[in-house]
């Protein structure tokens, strides 16, 4: 976990969710509040930010995610 707390803006990041959802997903990993999330180059260029998909921050018991990969430049 702290791993992903060393990642900068815009780190391309492969992740795998939890619940089931068909990925693995490429995203870029962007800041806000002190904490990182996921993000799609779409939901970025129109400023929406899924709350479901914080790497760090999360309610409950179990991290949303299952395995998070950054890939290098």
């Amino acid at each position: 976990m702290r791993e992903i707390q060393t990642l900068p803006e815009g780190t391309r990041v492969i992740v795998v969710w939890a619940e089931g959802n068909d990925g693995p997903h490429e995203y870029r990993v962007h800041w806000r509040r002190g904490e990182p999330y996921a993000q799609t180059d779409d939901d970025h260029r129109r400023g929406h930010v899924d709350l479901e998909k914080w790497l760090t921050y999360y309610i409950g018991p179990r991290r949303p995610f299952t395995r998070v990969w950054a890939l290098t430049a």
